[in-house]
């Protein structure tokens, strides 16, 4: 979980903008921050960017010494004039360790400040005892190790790029085991429209593999009434099969088409006609002696009650909001299971209302999440403010000068009993601002 976060001259931030996540909570709060956060704000106010932030800045800590080559820049856009000052980040999160065979939440606490694709300092702390340790400390690539940490050999560190993070360099080694663990703090983040994942007909097989979470899908699917009463997962037939690896060899002849050992397009088709494979052979290269039977994914089907009988629906037949809800509701219970955090902008695309704050209210829920799980969203259907409380939802908002600004509704101590007033009402009233202007 996210407790505090700081971001300055990132996209249209431009100076210094703090969020803390784990203020204001109640004292019978079950989590140590705040394990829903949604931002509002106009179109084109700063919300994708400070959601840009937050994932850019564990991206960079756990995987630009492998993500970025050696002759390449930070990916890292600043304020727009701003070039020559730095970009800084400060984030503070918490994950469960086991400390002395007993399982509790350790504080990490990381500073970066980057400018002109180079690092200029990097400082790595954590709390194992509510205390702040020392784990590194770099000016440049002048690395100062803490009192408590394994040193690196010198010759070895002199592999450390100045476009990288020590993190993610040092989490190669045994000996760096603070480094290790904040690799291991999982995140998952779906911002454009271009991540949008296509639904992959395997989730529902890694659904069906334990029968508690397949009660608890199709608790949700009865929930969503999307029609859908149960799901089952079919061998291919032998019949089938044949038929198949004739079909692509055939066409594959008729093509000219050179073996490439494609290996996953088979399963993106898996569900369809066969038909539909045409369009996608004639542009890619096709080696068909990589389909034996143990390659082939499953079949999946859709049971549906119509007109009080059962009808089985291929998954290119259920609605675009259907599989939506399935790919997003994936993410959502992996994330429960292991804790991690999860970033999703226009949380609301193609899911009703109702039930994306049936989604969100189980990340609020102790039982459900066990592990900390953290969700952080953006939104602009504003009936899902009255499923926030004021310490959970937040404002984007540009000023005159088009830079964004970001403050909680929780900052609002004039208005009295906030906790208990419609936070919907208080924005449509214009009470919080971050509001399109014209309107």
């Amino acid at each position: 979980m996210i407790k505090y976060f700081t971001v300055e001259n990132f996209k249209s931030i431009k100076n210094e903008s703090i969020l803390e996540f784990d203020s204001n909570l109640g004292k019978d709060y079950s989590y140590p921050s705040s394990a829903v956060i949604g931002f509002a704000g106009a179109n084109a106010s700063g919300k994708t960017c400070i959601l840009k932030a937050i994932r850019f800045v564990f991206w960079f800590m756990q995987s630009s010494f492998f993500k970025i080559k050696e002759d390449q820049k930070i990916p890292c856009q600043t304020f727009i004039g701003n070039e020559k000052l730095p970009t800084k980040f400060h984030v503070i999160f918490t994950k469960k360790n086991i400390i002395n065979n007993q399982e509790k939440s350790v504080d990490f606490e990381y500073k970066l400040t980057i400018l002109k694709g180079k690092v200029l300092t990097e400082e790595l702390y954590y709390y194992p005892y509510r205390r702040s340790r020392e784990v590194y400390l770099r000016q440049d690539n002048i690395i100062k190790f803490g009192n408590t940490i394994k040193k690196i050999n010198r010759e070895i560190f002199a592999n450390l790029r100045e476009n990288c993070s020590i993190i993610s360099f040092a989490s190669q080694f045994a000996s760096q085991t603070v480094a290790q663990e904040c690799q291991k703090y999982h995140f998952y983040s779906k911002i454009t429209n271009q991540e949008m994942e296509d639904f992959d007909p395997k989730i529902m097989e890694n659904f069906s593999k334990d029968q508690t979470i397949k009660t608890k899908v199709l608790e949700l699917l009865k929930i969503a009434d999307v029609g859908i009463e149960d799901f089952k997962i079919y061998e291919r037939s032998e019949a089938e099969i044949n038929n198949l690896l004739e079909y692509i060899a055939n066409l594959s002849k008729q093509n000219n088409l050179e073996p490439s050992g494609a290996k996953n397009y088979f399963s993106y088709f898996a569900d369809k006609p066969v038909e539909e494979f045409e369009s996608f052979l004639k542009l890619q290269s096709i080696d068909s002696g990589y389909f034996l039977k143990d390659s082939l994914p499953k079949l999946l089907k859709f049971k549906h009650k119509l007109d009080n009988q059962i009808a089985e629906l291929v998954y290119d037949q259920e609605s675009a909001g259907t599989l939506q809800f399935l790919t997003i509701l994936h993410k959502l219970l992996s994330a429960l299971e292991s804790g991690s955090l999860i970033i999703i902008d226009e949380i609301e695309l193609k899911l009703h209302q109702n039930l994306v704050a049936y989604l969100i209210g189980l990340f609020e829920n102790k039982y459900e999440n066990t592990k900390g799980s953290q969700l952080v969203f953006s939104f602009h259907n504003t009936y899902l403010m009255e499923i926030l409380k004021p310490h959970q939802l937040w404002f984007t908002e540009k000023n005159d000068q088009g830079q964004t600004e970001i403050f909680s509704a929780a900052d609002f101590k004039d208005i009295k009993n906030l906790d208990k007033r419609n936070l919907e009402e208080l924005y449509r009233l214009g009470r919080f601002g971050a509001k399109p202007r014209g309107i």
